[in-house]
């Protein structure tokens, strides 16, 4: 046996070592990745070991460690029992995970339902297109791809049929996360949020299926939204030499899935993904998104507005003046750059108290002095955004080749 052969199976031990322990502990939803790693990591030991009493112990292992696995999905994906009036009534928040019911669906819709959940989000986002400041243009976009097909679908029958695949790209920080919240909340779709890492890293060998069953889902629950962020991570380039075959049959998986969504005036269903590099996304992948919008930076009337965002409820001695000064010193930053600079700047007069050792007595009072505009323009020198020229005209040329404005 080759030395990379024993640490691969080294590994696997540690992992299989590290599920028994978490699951002993209770801490059930760990214990299942580890379950899934072991086995993924057994895997890869069998397609290069030649031994054939070797791959068949570590085939049983391996089998072994899917079964349990599967066996804690099941335990944590059943159906909840539904909350009483009373419980309603004392605020107490429903779960937000795929657990349905009982006798909402049938046996083998409800299988189905359980294979995704606690692997694939499903929220209630709560997030309102007043909450995103400025992108205007692409707020518009977005509702007349997403939000009318689904509150209006009799406005889009014949040949007027709603979008099946819709990308967002732009640079990172920009809001392409909140606008598909945004788009779910206002339709009140069903939201399914997609991690990329989820499907190629936790699930190997059993990615395809789960992406198989996300889209049976989906269309289950329809109107349905499908987020995937960061799907050039799972939808790069084909034929790279970086490419495992795992890797590609998952693209297969989910090019065949996004291509066979079927929306009707009935059942919405719509597939949004989101990109900080587009270049990078395979071509056919592309065509399966029919409608790309250009998430860009925000202007200077937005940045204005986010930087009131991330003081709310901060005491400040700054005037209307004080924000445009701001908005038009932080040309260039993306709202996550700006959110940091306020995140940082709220922090000074904190440090500054404790620095005077004033907080080490709980029962003292302190008063926080005001924030001031030096505090922001101070802290902009040593925060700088993340977005480069060079990027935006790549962002922009990208744009003006295959996207909208």
């Amino acid at each position: 046996m080759s030395s990379s052969d024993s640490r691969l199976l080294l590994y696997a031990k540690q992992e299989a070592n590290a599920a028994v322990a978490l699951d002993a502990k209770g801490q059930y939803r760990e214990a299942m990745n580890k379950y899934f790693r072991a086995a993924e990591i057994l895997i890869e030991f069998t397609k290069y070991n030649k031994n054939p009493i070797m791959r068949k112990r570590c085939e049983a292992t391996i089998q072994e460690y899917l079964e349990r696995a599967k066996q804690i999905k099941m335990k944590l994906s059943g159906p909840k029992a539904r909350h009483s009036g009373t419980a309603a009534a004392s605020g107490k928040a429903e779960d937000d995970k795929l657990a349905t019911d009982e006798g909402m669906y049938s046996e083998e819709q409800q299988e189905i339902i359980n294979m995704i959940s606690g692997t694939i989000l499903t929220e209630s986002p709560n997030v309102r297109w007043n909450d995103i400041a400025g992108l205007e243009n692409v707020k518009q976009n977005l509702r007349e791809a997403i939000v009318l097909p689904i509150i209006r679908p009799e406005l889009f029958i014949g040949a007027r049929k709603p979008w099946s695949g819709i990308l967002l790209f732009g640079p990172p920080g920009c809001g392409k996360t909140l606008l598909a919240k945004a788009a779910a909340t206002e339709c009140k779709a069903t939201f399914f949020s997609v991690s990329s890492a989820d499907l190629l890293s936790k699930w190997l060998g059993e990615s395809e299926k789960l992406i198989s069953a996300l889209f049976r889902v989906a269309k289950i629950k329809a109107p349905s939204l499908i987020f995937i962020d960061e799907i050039d991570s799972i939808a790069t380039k084909r034929g790279t030499g970086s490419e495992s075959g795992g890797e590609r049959r998952v693209k297969t998986q989910l090019l065949s899935e996004i291509q066979g969504v079927k929306s009707t005036a009935e059942k919405v269903l719509l597939t949004l993904g989101a990109t900080n590099r587009p270049w990078d996304i395979d071509n056919a992948m592309l065509s399966r998104f029919q409608k790309k919008v250009y998430v860009p930076l925000p202007d200077l009337e937005a940045r204005a507005a986010i930087f009131r965002i991330h003081t709310a409820g901060v005491n400040m001695a700054l005037t209307d003046d004080d924000f445009i000064e701001l908005a038009v010193r932080s040309e260039g930053y993306s709202g996550r750059d700006i959110s940091n600079v306020c995140r940082e700047v709220i922090m000074i007069p904190i440090r500054e108290l404790d620095m005077k050792g004033l907080l080490e007595d709980s029962s003292k009072e302190i008063k926080v002095r005001d924030l001031v505009l030096e505090d922001f323009l101070n802290t902009m020198k040593k925060v700088k955004p993340m977005t480069t020229k060079k990027d935006l005209e790549e962002y922009e040329k990208w744009a003006e080749e295959f996207g909208e404005q």
